[in-house]
């Protein structure tokens, strides 16, 4: 009990920018095992309440059955619709069909449900933990190269404790609430408070060494979006067409 005790108060800390969590992570004997456990935690328990709210979504969400054969209805007795049935018969009837059983196909894989989001309770945390490392790594680099004097180790145990805003998506169970970029913007001060903390720095080198990981992660991120969508591009066409003749 001492042990939960302890653990929540620093998640506590973490979250409220309290220097001395922060600091009580660099120096802790493991400080990435530790900080492992912070993140596994954490994206458990964000995790399971979006199943929660899922569970409530989807129990209050009409049929989509009833959903799709009422716009289908809807669709099929338009004007425009039975003109382009009588000028080019069957063919367009055909494609519009299949057409739309793809469409609906992709919405319902997109809605979740009870058991798809069960899947998040190993995928939520997953997440988290490569985000992690991919940014504690680049803000090592970075705090180091500004003369930091902290190791790896000590950088992504106090990194890690500045996921701790995530847990602010729980508001997102009650009705009409939203935190928009709220959560984003609070876990990159905390991040700020884990570097300067952990490694020494002044506050201009600690801003420094938070902002360029997440440069550099968002310029990978724009260069990968590029090569998709080039290859979407490339590719649409024969795909398009591959479904026009199935």
């Amino acid at each position: 009990m001492e042990q939960i005790s302890r653990f929540a108060g620093l998640l506590a800390r973490g979250l409220f920018l309290r220097p001395e969590a922060y600091e009580e992570m660099r120096e802790t004997r493991n400080p990435f095992v530790e900080g492992l456990f912070i993140v596994v935690v954490v994206g458990v328990i964000v995790a399971l309440a979006a199943v929660i709210g899922n569970t409530l979504e989807w129990a209050s969400t009409p049929d989509l059955a009833a959903i799709r054969q009422t716009v289908y209805d809807g669709l099929t007795n338009m004007d425009w619709f039975q003109q382009l049935e009588q000028a080019v018969g069957r063919p367009f009837i055909e494609q519009f069909q299949r057409q739309w059983d793809w469409q609906w196909r992709i919405m319902s894989t997109l809605i979740p449900t009870p058991v798809s989001s069960l899947a998040g309770i190993v995928t939520t945390p997953l997440r988290l933990i490569i985000g992690w490392l991919i940014y504690g790594l680049l803000a090592h680099l970075f705090a180091r190269l500004l003369g930091g004097q902290a190791n790896l180790g000590q950088t992504l145990g106090s990194t890690a404790l500045a996921v701790t805003p995530q847990v602010l998506n729980l508001a997102g169970l009650l009705p009409f609430v939203t935190l928009g970029g709220v959560v984003g913007t609070w876990v990159l001060i905390c991040r700020y408070m884990a570097l300067k903390q952990a490694h020494r720095l002044s506050w201009g080198r600690a801003f420094w060494a938070t902002v360029l990981p997440r440069l550099v992660i968002w310029l990978l991120a724009l260069v990968l979006g590029g090569i998709v969508a080039a290859l979407i591009a490339a590719f649409m066409p024969q795909f398009v067409q591959f479904l026009g003749g199935s």
